[in-house]
């Protein structure tokens, strides 16, 4: 009885500390193909998991990713990108680790789907 009391009481603990970072989802499209997940804003990098497509194999796909922090006014400080491997023809998995190496982390991240040489969409997604 004293163990299912003690691991009843660490529960709710364990599940307090995943809450404290929030999430939210995010969705880049380009005519049938895009790069779509989920966030997890921490307090100096922002995670980014989810799939990523390119339904012809002569027309890759790529995901581009920057964080940034808003100096408070209608100004803003970019602190990092990431780009992923170019995609080809199928789906893929993605999960990139954006460094915002500042107290609180990042603001916003601003994201495209693209090709190897241009962003075909790009939207931003702000910090729930």
């Amino acid at each position: 009885m004293a163990l299912t009391t003690a691991a009843l009481s660490l529960s709710p603990v364990g599940h307090a500390n995943a809450a404290t970072y929030p999430t939210s989802p995010y969705a880049v499209p380009y005519g049938q193909t895009y790069t779509k997940g989920n966030l997890t804003w921490y307090n100096r990098s922002v995670q980014l998991t989810g799939e990523q497509k390119s339904v012809s194999t002569s027309s890759c796909r790529m995901t581009y990713v920057a964080a940034y922090r808003s100096d408070g006014g209608p100004d803003y400080t970019r602190l990092s990108e990431r780009t992923t491997k170019p995609v080809c023809g199928k789906s893929i998995d993605i999960s990139v680790t954006v460094p915002a190496d500042v107290v609180g982390g990042a603001d916003f991240l601003y994201i495209c789907l693209g090709d190897t040489l241009n962003h075909l969409n790009c939207l931003t997604f702000d910090r729930p």
